[in-house]
């Protein structure tokens, strides 16, 4: 089974926080002139917080450290010591180069240096690189100031900027700092910008997706021509799935209509799911409709999977109701699957109650994402259910999904797990698959435990055991 994407309500929430944040910091970087206090919202920030730290001429390092973690937020001391390097720098970059140093949280460091570089970057990106790249170690300090220079220098002279990265830079250093070029030049000029990239003959997927991406942001339409314009292959494709996820950002059903003679075919599952996976987040119901006129085959399935992963995180009860009215068996057996999978990292028992409700040939794989769901997120629970289950059917697989979990982590725990399984067969297998993994981490570690057990271990699981102990191990 192909499990969702974003699979469990823990997983949905991270990526929607990390994905604002990330919007907020982009914001931020990479808008023409960026200040700090573009960053904020007048719908969201609060009279406090606007009061306290809006002002560039308000927050230093002193002011903002002197707050109480009570009164103000994570993001509120991000954005303060973002803003007091902006306007440190603004007053002396030697100061604030000096000042940065001296501060103890790598977090508010960090925060510092993004802003001092906002500024430093946009008046003399390459000395800001240069003392990055020689001042700072690998990670994402010199990764952020590289990127935030290198953006800001498109903004002056991105072919120059480009000339400069591909002599000083390799590696993902030089990806991130090209990726961050590409988006500064592709808010100054996309045309230029798409021209330079196409003349270049480079293919790289994350240069594609960082210029179609932000140019659909502000003209969706040329940058929907300009992607349909480009040679067949997996350029074009990383355009187009860019373009349909600003799109859709903006009006999902403007995408699903401009590209609708590419929806159906199996070769662009990725532009379907992208449109669905933003679509279902805004409105469902009207993602559902879509997804029920769509003709039955990979992409109908994936977008009703996407769709379905979402929803139950958002409306489990809306998302039950919706999968009753799918009739293809193939689609249906899908959504059921990613709806239990999801569900199970909420409320797994209510997940596996509503599974058991259905025909077993349409809820197997529901049943499978349910309780690795589980195990992934509440492995102690799920151990209490499996200790009380008794003679329940679903206990060997609980057993083992755990297992499968717990195997990562806590081998002994696994092999525990294993041996309390019902099936001779199933416990064997399982046993067996256990040892020969662990053997390929820990050969030591294994056979300590072999031998400790070998005098309680069923007589057919050591014969299975002692023919795995045989073979030569090749660790990982």
């Amino acid at each position: 089974m192909k499990l969702p994407r974003n699979g469990s309500a823990a997983a949905n929430t991270f990526l929607v926080f990390a994905g604002a944040l990330l919007g907020t910091a982009i914001t931020w970087w990479f808008a023409p002139g960026g200040d700090f206090q573009e960053m904020q919202s007048p719908k969201t920030a609060s009279s406090k917080r606007s009061t306290r730290i809006s002002s560039p001429q308000a927050p230093t390092v002193a002011s903002i450290s002197s707050e109480t973690p009570a009164s103000l937020t994570g993001g509120e001391r991000a954005e303060g010591f973002r803003t007091a390097g902006a306007n440190a720098a603004r007053k002396s970059i030697k100061d604030a180069l000096e000042e940065a140093a001296a501060i103890t949280s790598r977090q508010d460091q960090l925060e510092f240096y993004r802003g001092l570089y906002g500024v430093w970057a946009s008046q003399d990106p390459l000395a800001a690189l240069d003392y990055a790249k020689s001042n700072f170690q690998a990670g994402q300090l010199l990764s952020d100031s590289i990127g935030i220079a290198m953006n800001k220098w498109a903004d002056q002279d991105p072919r120059e900027a480009w000339l400069w990265a591909d002599q000083n830079l390799t590696g993902p250093l030089k990806d991130r700092a090209l990726t961050d070029l590409m988006i500064g030049w592709s808010r100054r000029s996309p045309e230029q910008a798409a021209s330079w990239l196409t003349g270049t003959g480079l293919t790289s997927q994350p240069l594609f997706n960082a210029l179609a991406g932000t140019w659909a942001e502000n003209d969706t339409d040329a940058a929907t021509r300009w992607a349909r314009s480009l040679r067949d292959g997996h350029a074009k494709d990383t355009a187009i799935v860019a373009v349909a996820g600003a799109g859709a950002a903006k009006d999902p059903k403007k995408p699903a209509t401009d590209f609708s003679d590419l929806i159906g075919k199996a070769e662009n599952l990725n532009l379907t799911i992208a449109i669905a996976d933003i679509w279902a987040t805004t409105d469902p119901a009207a993602t559902a409709d879509w997804v029920n006129k769509m003709a039955d085959g990979p992409s109908k399935n994936e977008a009703a999977a996407t769709l379905a992963t979402v929803w139950a995180a958002s409306d489990i009860h809306a998302a039950v109701a919706w999968s009753k009215t799918i009739g293809n068996d193939d689609t249906r057996r899908q959504v059921i699957a990613h709806i239990g999978t999801t569900w199970g990292a909420i409320e797994p028992q209510a997940a596996l109650g509503w599974l058991s409700s259905l025909p077993s040939n349409e809820a197997s794989d529901g049943v499978t994402g349910s309780l690795y769901s589980w195990a992934g997120t509440d492995p102690v629970g799920m151990q209490e259910w499996i200790d009380g289950a008794g003679g329940d059917p679903l206990a060997d697989r609980a057993r083992r999904s755990l297992g499968d979990v717990l195997a990562q982590t806590s081998q002994p725990d696994a092999m525990t797990l294993a041996l309390g399984m019902s099936s001779e067969v199933t416990r064997n297998e399982t046993l067996t698959r256990y040892f020969r993994d662990w053997r390929k981490t820990d050969d030591a570690a294994a056979q300590d435990w072999l031998q400790s057990n070998w005098a309680t271990l069923p007589a057919t699981a050591q014969k299975q055991l002692a023919a795995e102990q045989a073979k030569v191990v090749i660790p990982r």
